[in-house]
């Protein structure tokens, strides 16, 4: 529900991974089918991604007509929400779909658009300019609150959320829809002296980034916040974003934080797949998590059947390596933390025996088993959980491609 910035990093395309609901995610990376995305966004049912040539693309039942707006554009931004969606064109012109949407694009007409926030039945637009424009359900003032505090000020950027809204200006000040709700003016509060980069709320809750890579939360301390500032810890972050049922942040050096809803493993599977991967943007909705990678080693090539294209990764000290060992027989392979992925050759008539072990100094720290199943029909390589006994510590993620990442959390 909030506005999605991308990290600070130079790249700005790279390859889309998602997670969540089958049907969206399948019909997503069907869409793209492996082209480069340069922005992202989820609504309730919704995923939406633009190419690199601009072209904006989408799956889910409410982005049909978003699409076709869109259509021959070229798009440098999307937003979307409950029940509107957005995209903004490389010359600042602002499509959108749904509630409210005739008034936001006529609020706009003419003017050069920044970015788009989708909230809870309301939006707000940020120009080029730094002006505040807004449209839609405005019963707690969370759109004339808003415009009303930024009247004068230079906005970069906005947030939207349930019945609420934020904004940060150029210097850095945090400006609040209202104060009827005291976690809005604690976070003012919390923040005063500070130079606020970036905001998120969820109706309950505000969370701000300040420009020393920190985050401040006021409001009530839900699993969700705990879950995003624990994951934080000791952490520079580069962006804030999400909001409402999930918030999303991305570290200096790339690294995806999520914490929130995770109904169809939308949150959970998105973060085991960008695990050890440079992510440049990212959205979670309630039923689809996207981002976009820039690894270079994004695939392993054409794999052969029963191969898989497996990465390594831990959540420890970066520094500290560790390697996961595949023994089938005589037959040896290894995947070290920390390297590129690469294509390893599974077998579905016995077990793969697994070592996690620390290489330096050496030793074994867990052990156990893969069974992997194939499906000679659609050439789908995956495990048997019922057979396998993986080392304690180690999780496994599949993705569409027979790709793997191998977690390792000790």
């Amino acid at each position: 529900m909030s506005l999605v910035e991308r990290s600070s990093k130079t790249v700005t395309s790279g390859r889309l991974v998602a997670a969540g609901d089958d049907t969206v995610v399948s019909e997503i990376l069907e869409a793209v089918a492996g082209a480069r995305v340069t922005a992202v966004a989820t609504g309730s049912r919704s995923a939406l991604a633009v190419v690199e040539d601009g072209t904006l693309l989408g799956a889910g039942p409410e982005v049909a007509s978003m699409v076709a707006v869109a259509e021959g554009r070229k798009i440098r931004s999307v937003a979307a929400g409950s029940d509107a969606s957005a995209a903004v064109t490389e010359d600042g012109e602002l499509l959108m779909v749904g509630a409210y949407s005739y008034e936001l694009m006529q609020a706009t007409a003419g003017r050069k658009v920044a970015a788009v926030a989708i909230g809870s039945r309301f939006a707000l637009a940020l120009t080029e300019d730094g002006e505040l424009l807004g449209a839609g359900n405005d019963g707690s003032g969370q759109v004339s609150g808003l415009l009303a505090a930024a009247e004068g000020r230079h906005v970069v950027y906005v947030c939207a959320g349930i019945n609420e809204s934020l904004a940060v200006t150029d210097d850095g000040t945090l400006l609040i829809s209202d104060d009827l709700d005291p976690y809005l003016p604690d976070l003012v509060e919390a923040t005063a002296g500070k130079r606020v980069t970036a905001v998120s709320t969820g109706g309950f809750f505000a969370l701000a980034l300040t420009d020393d890579g920190t985050l401040t939360a006021t409001g009530q301390p839900s699993d969700q916040v705990r879950g995003i500032i624990e994951a934080a810890a000791g952490r520079k972050l580069a962006t804030l974003t999400g909001g409402g049922a999930v918030t999303t942040a991305l570290t200096r050096d790339g690294t995806l934080l999520a914490a929130g809803d995770d109904g169809h493993g939308q949150t959970s599977g998105l973060l085991a797949a960008t695990a050890g991967r440079t992510v440049i943007a990212a959205s979670v909705g309630n039923r689809a998590g996207l981002a976009v990678v820039a690894d270079t080693d994004e695939d392993c090539g054409p794999l052969q059947p029963r191969q898989i294209c497996a990465r390594f990764v831990t959540t420890g000290d970066p520094q500290d390596t560790h390697a996961l060992s595949f023994k089938v027989g005589t037959h040896h392979r290894e995947l070290v933390s920390g390297t590129p992925c690469a294509a390893l050759d599974t077998h579905d008539t016995e077990a793969t025996h697994l070592i996690v072990r620390r290489v330096s100094p050496s030793q074994d720290l867990a052990t156990g088993s893969a069974y992997f199943t194939w499906n000679p029909a659609t050439n789908v390589v995956d495990i048997d959980p019922d057979k396998s006994q993986l080392p304690h510590g180690l999780t496994h993620h599949r993705s569409q491609g027979n790709k793997f990442t191998f977690t390792w959390t000790g």
